[in-house]
């Protein structure tokens, strides 16, 4: 949508950096059991995750709908001597390669249409962690971008439930947010601490 990219291109020329810093703590914190191999990170905005993938020895692909954003991913991959294959793309119809990656990662982006096409982007046995905003009882209006409660559940059914969370976690400032790790059928079984 030549809106969505217009908005975010402005914004990141104006020095607006909603959900830069560090790495997700989620994504952190689960890294050292995730399957090697290809990673995703969906809505890359500063690559930020994107990053962390590499450095830890993925192949990444990493794909947004901004420019901008994308060419300030780049020169931050760059000085940190990572390589990432960057996308532009309009996630409303961009079509992942299926059964490609070992890790898939969307973090604080909600598109409900993509979801089951990152599903089956992710390669048997491989995993999807999912972190984003979760609905506020008084926030009706903003819901559309926003997971209700259990939503996650429900949409990764078929799958093993690695780790699932609702609420309010660290600082970061994102308010309520629903987060989710989970296997994708068919391939060897994770190695987690909870087993």
């Amino acid at each position: 949508m030549r809106a969505d990219r217009t908005k975010w291109d402005r914004r990141y020329k104006s020095g607006d950096r909603p959900h830069d810093g560090p790495p997700s703590e989620f994504l952190t914190r689960w890294l050292p059991y995730l399957p090697r191999g290809r990673g995703l990170d969906v809505a890359t905005g500063l690559g930020r995750n994107a990053v962390l993938l590499a450095e830890a020895g993925y192949r990444v692909d990493a794909v947004d709908i901004s420019s901008v954003g994308l060419g300030l991913a780049g020169a931050r991959a760059a000085a940190r001597g990572t390589r990432i294959r960057w996308i532009e793309a309009d996630l409303d119809s961009w079509v992942p390669p299926a059964d490609r990656y070992a890790v898939v990662v969307m973090a604080f982006y909600l598109n409900r249409k993509l979801m089951p096409r990152l599903l089956a982007a992710v390669r048997p046995g491989g995993v999807m962690i999912v972190e984003t905003h979760l609905r506020a009882d008084r926030e009706p209006c903003r819901s559309r971008y926003r997971l209700r409660p259990g939503e996650l559940r429900r949409q990764f059914a078929a799958w093993e439930i690695l780790e699932l969370e609702e609420g309010k976690f660290g600082g970061g400032g994102h308010g309520v947010v629903s987060r989710i790790v989970a296997q994708r059928p068919g391939g060897r079984r994770l190695n987690t601490p909870c087993r």
